[in-house]
């Protein structure tokens, strides 16, 4: 007879120490460039990556880098965007491309069996993309439209203001793009960056899926044909402002929108990832400190979180929220206490515990298949880490102390060191 089940109960849970990952491999390719690749999942699906240094850090006009990114999907001169479209359709596959302030990546989805079919479009992608000057006109206006909506939205506002204080404008993690900048990019534009950051160039080759030797020796044969990315690497400003306070006055706002932070270690400092613990306990989950404090029990906000952000060459923590103009200063005032309470009292056992158990969980889940693997693949790729890295932050998170956190609270969540960033009506 089967066990009832009891809901009153709260499940055991046990300490995660044997955690496998499925790790990555390397080839280097006849043209030197380096193919990683993650052989796992039982389905005969692919992704490929083709990762370059097409990213803000390196544009030299403002929307440069996005609009290369976007407008790589408007055809080649071999064939126009519909038909690439059309053509990948028939083997039920696609691409898409993506820019980040370090760097941009073109990425295709298809089925193993169309692997050596549909990677010669993403070459031509890559080395003949023509952007055709009505589909650049398009996309300049509607940025343009996207970003007027977008800076009506206190939240919207309230980033770009909060990136732009800590990191500094002439950062590229600070710079964002105004409604006159898209009348400022031309075809000429992007076809330079396009050469300069594209063409015959990419970083490194990101495979994973169903991989096996056809799929290395198809990927060999059609990019051998293409040149590695020797860019130097361009030393990056930060000039942004410690403890700035900024209240931008939206007058027609109910909410407000309010990001506190700083500017923090990035992943190579040991730091970081207890710092990931403590963030946990603060704001990174639905049972955090600043969830219990201001949404359920003082009823202030329907949601608030902490994150950290790590980019190649900096690294960000912050608070996000929005709260009832009226209301503002007291959440504010109990954001700070909840910091207050990290630096100057220890963290419960039941507590830590609920947030060792719940960051092993998320990390379990961002390793559940395949293109979650190559996520975390690239993680080690961009940043020079091996696997130890992940098994090491298992290791951390099971032994950290109360005491640890506590130390790291009073070194990096100092309230002079914090900016305060708030976007509402006064």
């Amino acid at each position: 007879m089967n066990a009832v089940l009891n809901r009153l109960l709260v499940p055991s849970s046990k300490e995660l120490n044997n955690i496998k990952i499925i790790e990555g491999q390397t080839i280097t390719l006849s043209n030197n460039i380096d193919l990683h690749y993650i052989n796992a999942g039982t389905s005969e699906v692919l992704k490929l990556d083709l990762v370059c240094d097409g990213g803000i850090r390196n544009q030299t006009q403002n929307c440069i880098a996005t609009a290369t990114a976007a407008m790589l999907r408007e055809g080649t001169k071999n064939k126009s965007a519909e038909q690439i479209a059309e053509e990948l359709d028939f083997y039920g596959s696609y691409f898409q491309t993506h820019c980040t302030a370090d760097d941009s990546t073109i990425t295709l989805f298809c089925l193993k069996k169309h692997f050596a079919s549909c990677i010669p479009y993403i070459l031509d992608v890559i080395n003949d993309s023509v952007f055709p000057e009505n589909e650049l006109n398009i996309y300049k206006k509607n940025g343009q439209q996207r970003l007027m909506v977008n800076k009506q939205r206190n939240s919207f506002l309230v980033r770009r203001l909060f990136y732009s204080s800590v990191f500094g404008e002439k950062s590229p993690y600070g710079t964002f793009s105004e409604p006159e900048d898209y009348d400022n990019i031309s075809r000429e534009n992007v076809a330079n960056f396009f050469k300069y950051h594209y063409k015959n160039k990419v970083k490194y080759l990101l495979l994973s899926g169903s991989v096996d030797d056809s799929v290395i020796k198809a990927s060999e044969s059609v990019f051998k044909r293409l040149g590695k990315n020797i860019l130097e690497k361009k030393g990056l400003l930060s000039n942004g402002k410690i403890h700035d306070k900024f209240f931008f006055d939206n007058k027609d706002t109910v909410q407000s929108a309010i990001r506190i932070g700083r500017r923090i270690v990035n992943r190579t400092h040991p730091d970081f990832r207890k710092l990931q613990i403590l963030n946990m306990i603060l704001g990174g989950y639905f049972g955090s400190r600043l969830m219990k404090n201001l949404r359920e029990e003082k009823g202030l906000t329907y949601g608030i979180y902490s994150g950290m952000e790590s980019y190649i060459d900096d690294g960000c923590f912050f608070i996000e929220t929005e709260i009832n103009n009226e209301l503002r200063n007291q959440g504010i005032k109990e954001i700070y206490h909840e910091i207050s309470l990290l630096r100057n009292e220890l963290i419960g056992d039941s507590e830590l515990n609920l947030a060792k158990n719940y960051l092993l969980g998320s990390f379990l889940r961002s390793i559940d298949g395949p293109f979650s693997l190559a996520d975390r693949h690239k993680i080690l790729v961009d940043f020079g880490f091996g696997y130890d890295y992940y098994y090491e932050f298992i290791n951390m998170i099971n032994q950290i102390k109360s005491v640890e956190l506590r130390d790291l609270a009073n070194q990096y969540l100092k309230e002079k060191d914090l900016s305060e960033i708030i976007v509402g009506k006064r």
